[in-house]
């Protein structure tokens, strides 16, 4: 039998620089991070950055399609399987808001351990950056992920809700949702203290999945129509 072949030398380098440089610009920002300081963590030439990358603003751009990639990986499988089950939904009648229910749910244990994995770890200062202050980067993120999936999720509280899918108020709650999911990767610190976790097991996921799945069925527990 043949034995694998390692990826070409030239694959190894960027990886570890996009490794390196997801932890990087995390800790300092882009502007702070030098491209000596990228090629130290990485433990390359700093030209490498030059020649695989064009530069900074190239390796920032690559790591930012990396995170995409990897998001993608995780909840673009669910996102379709929901959207699918979606579409076969009846177009009246009660069930139609409890089966909507449901996929919400589905889609939320899907990104509940995605945040729970370690890559997710590492991405999540890097992302809030990018949040805080918008760049091309968080067009990445945003136009092949995050905004997809928010829209399956606005279009799921409406159904779920009874609200009308393109009212302000569908989507301010969708976005509340969002948050309840999202609290315990962007405010670590206060979560850490909270809970006494020093980071999300599996056993901690199983018990947020528990408290969403309650808080989401008490929401839409009443489908009242308010738009």
């Amino acid at each position: 039998m043949k034995a694998p072949s390692n990826p070409p030398r030239g694959d190894q380098t960027r990886r570890a620089l996009i490794v390196a440089a997801i932890d990087v610009f995390g800790r300092t920002g882009f502007d702070a991070a030098s491209t000596r300081a990228l090629a130290r963590a990485a433990g390359v030439n700093q030209a490498l950055i030059g020649y695989h990358f064009g530069g900074k603003r190239g390796l920032y751009i690559a790591v930012f399609e990396h995170i995409a990639s990897q998001m993608q990986e995780h909840m673009v499988p669910v996102a379709e399987e929901v959207t699918r089950q979606l579409n076969e939904l009846p177009r009246y009648g009660a069930p139609r808001g409890e089966l909507a229910q449901t996929l919400l749910l589905n889609l939320f244990d899907a990104f509940l351990e995605m945040q729970g994995g370690e890559a997710a770890a590492h991405w999540v200062p890097l992302v809030l950056r990018e949040q805080q202050n918008p760049t091309e980067a968080f067009d990445i993120i945003y136009d092949s992920l995050i905004g997809p999936v928010l829209g399956l999720v606005t279009r799921l509280v409406a159904i779920a809700s009874g609200m009308d899918e393109t009212s302000e108020a569908c989507r301010i709650r969708t976005l509340m949702i969002l948050g309840q999911a999202l609290i315990f990767r962007v405010a670590r610190g206060t979560t850490e203290r909270q809970m006494l976790w020093q980071t999300l097991t599996p056993e901690n996921i199983s018990a947020i999945k528990q408290q969403f799945r309650q808080s989401i069925e008490s929401q839409f527990s009443q489908r009242a129509i308010l738009s």
